[in-house]
């Protein structure tokens, strides 16, 4: 009996190790998609242009998708005249072919103070195209820590350019 009993465990381990196989895998979920890059063109390098001010925009992206170096000229109409400015050095992510960066800025030009707000975007358009604009406030105008009295009107400007 023992061995009856052995036998009929025998057949049924290796049915239930076989059954096994028979069915079917179960299905498995497809893979997440990559996740997508900071932009769908060949971006990388030195850009330069002309703003809608006549002044130059110039900056780099590097292979890790950012905007480095930047630089723009500005210049506002004040009323004691034309002031015109260079801000170096902005920088900025970029995602899905755009970037946007803000900061603040001081000038001082002989105990001459001005501080203010820039506002910098950007839409790579292709892979030698890009358009965007800024905007630029003068928020404080100072002589030896004293208001001057001057008024700056704020700025905003477009900019198209190209990849060198």
């Amino acid at each position: 009996m023992t061995r009856q009993l052995f036998a009929v465990l025998a057949i049924v381990f290796v049915c239930a190790v076989s059954c096994e196989d028979l069915n079917e895998p179960l299905p498995t979920a497809s893979p997440p998609p990559p996740p997508p890059g900071f932009s769908q063109f060949q971006i990388v390098g030195h850009w330069e242009t002309t703003s809608s001010q006549g002044r130059r925009i110039a900056f780099d992206v590097t292979s890790e998708g950012r905007v480095v170096n930047g630089r723009i000229n500005v210049h506002h109409d004040c009323l004691t005249g034309r002031w015109r400015a260079t801000f170096d050095g902005f920088n900025a992510d970029i995602v899905d072919d755009g970037f946007l960066t803000s900061f603040n800025w001081g000038s001082n030009e002989d105990g001459l103070v001005r501080v203010g707000f820039m506002t910098v975007s950007g839409r790579f358009e292709g892979d030698r195209s890009v358009k965007g604009g800024f905007i630029n406030s003068v928020n404080d105008v100072r002589m030896n820590d004293d208001p001057t009295g001057d008024v700056c009107l704020p700025i905003e400007g477009s900019y198209e350019g190209t990849r060198e």
